[in-house]
């Protein structure tokens, strides 16, 4: 085990990522927390939507362990023109390039372990719960992931492995950062007060996220000048004092004139030109398309006032 870690963490150190193995016994402990999570968010919408039955804590008995690797996921935007004016739209970490990072982990793993005759394996589980619970990362006030050297702006990947993993992993039970306790830096910036100020947990159904995620009218409570992206929400972390240095926003794609009136006149995908498909496939809009017009417009309408 040391020699593959060895190899893969010197792979991914040089791509600023990290990498956690830990024993796959520990699920019981991580099923439990989240379950408790899951009773909280019960009656939500979120729950309803997209927790409920989201994930499967029966493993292959094969798995031994569960690797955890963050690589680095900036802040990105894409200039786009219309009307003979030019934005920059952002979009948060971890939306582009998501199908070309996990690739490249995926390869970068697979090149390791077929050395030593190891095996990987998918799993559906509560990613940001067990990275927080191994000691991996913590949770900031506004339900985010943070972790060392990478604030919130990394992708977070696990896969399950039949690596023994030997390391004695100490639980914690304080998930949340200490200095969210006297920060209130999201709570002043999230434009819906989905984060509340007595609590550690967020108001999941008032989450803008949420909302532009999904396809359909916006709810009418939502004030149009509150959103800030073309799918998610920046708010509550660009001014964040632990992305102090990181929040780096990267130029990520442009659209014409013309490719952005194709989107807004929310012509189907496959009737696209195969320029502008393969763009949004690049940077995984294609994903969100059934609600990249109407974020657009909106985004467009709150740029231009």
């Amino acid at each position: 085990m040391q020699e593959v870690m060895y190899l893969l963490e010197k792979s991914f150190d040089s791509m600023g990522g990290r990498i956690k193995p830990v024993p796959v016994e520990i699920l019981s402990k991580v099923r439990d927390e989240w379950a408790k999570c899951l009773k909280q968010l019960e009656n939500t919408d979120m729950y309803n939507e997209l927790l409920k039955d989201c994930f499967n804590f029966s493993l292959p008995e094969e798995i031994k362990s569960l690797i955890l690797i963050a690589l680095p996921s900036p802040p990105c935007y894409v200039e786009a023109e219309w009307d003979s004016i030019k934005i920059e739209a952002d979009i948060p970490p971890v939306y582009v390039h998501r199908d070309k990072q996990l690739s490249m982990i995926k390869d970068m793993v697979s090149n390791v372990f077929e050395q030593y005759q190891l095996k990987s394996y998918p799993v559906v589980l509560p990613k940001k719960k067990l990275a927080a619970m191994c000691g991996f990362g913590k949770y900031g006030r506004n339900n985010l992931l943070y972790i060392e050297g990478m604030g919130s702006c990394h992708r977070l990947t696990v896969f399950g492995s039949d690596m023994i993993c030997t390391e004695d992993i100490e639980m914690t039970a304080n998930l949340i950062m200490d200095r969210c306790g006297k920060c209130g830096s999201c709570i002043k910036q999230c434009p819906t007060g989905a984060i509340g100020r007595n609590s550690n947990k967020t108001d999941a159904d008032k989450c803008l996220t949420f909302y532009n995620e999904r396809n359909g009218e916006m709810p009418q409570w939502l004030h149009d000048d509150w959103h800030n992206c073309l799918v998610g929400c920046v708010r509550c972390q660009e001014r964040c004092p632990e992305n102090r240095g990181l929040w780096n926003r990267k130029k990520a794609g442009s659209l014409s004139a013309e490719e952005t009136q194709k989107i807004i006149d929310n012509t189907p995908f496959e009737l696209l030109d195969k320029d502008l498909r393969d763009k949004l496939k690049e940077l995984c809009l294609d994903r969100y398309y059934n609600v990249l017009a109407r974020n657009l417009m909106l985004y467009l309408k709150m740029k231009i006032r």
